[in-house]
């Protein structure tokens, strides 16, 4: 009998496919107005009022070293939870919630120790790699951040 394991957030990014786990969602957003700040690090598009509360928007795609491109109306934002703060990503398109099969999930140390990937899957779409939100962010990146807001994590 298969099992399927943890639900999962499917996104795309310029033509590639990611899932986060759907644990660490908060909500998904229609694109909006970023407000930019000079000198942010590449990886913050700016910050945006979320019910109160100044939230990051992080570029995934000058994280992931994937082609350039400004924030589009038909893009969206996924609010994530970390252990420090919530950050808003932008994406090109959101997918769907799956649960994949334990099968079909492969652990990414196995094909390489040195990925930030979790977990790669396959379906009958393709390949999707799944980030562990922890990891996704790297010390140096953390650091940027943290100067970046000047402000105490939320929790």
């Amino acid at each position: 009998m298969e099992t399927n394991t943890v639900e999962i957030l499917s996104f795309t990014l310029d033509g590639q496919r990611f899932a986060l786990p759907l644990s660490s969602v908060e909500r998904v957003l229609r694109a909006l107005a970023v407000t930019h700040i000079p000198d942010a690090p590449p990886i913050v598009y700016g910050v945006i009022d979320y019910y109160g509360d100044i939230v990051a928007v992080i570029n995934l795609r000058s994280h992931l070293k994937l082609t350039p491109k400004s924030i589009q109306v038909n893009d969206r934002f996924i609010v994530v939870k970390t252990s420090g703060r919530k950050l808003a990503l932008v994406v090109d398109e959101v997918e769907s919630v799956m649960k994949p099969l334990e099968r079909d999930i492969n652990q990414a140390e196995e094909i390489n120790p040195g990925l930030k990937i979790a977990k790669i899957i396959r379906d009958n779409n393709g390949i999707i790699f799944i980030y562990d939100l922890e990891k996704l962010l790297n010390c140096m990146d953390e650091i940027q951040l943290e100067e970046f807001l000047k402000v105490e994590p939320q929790l």
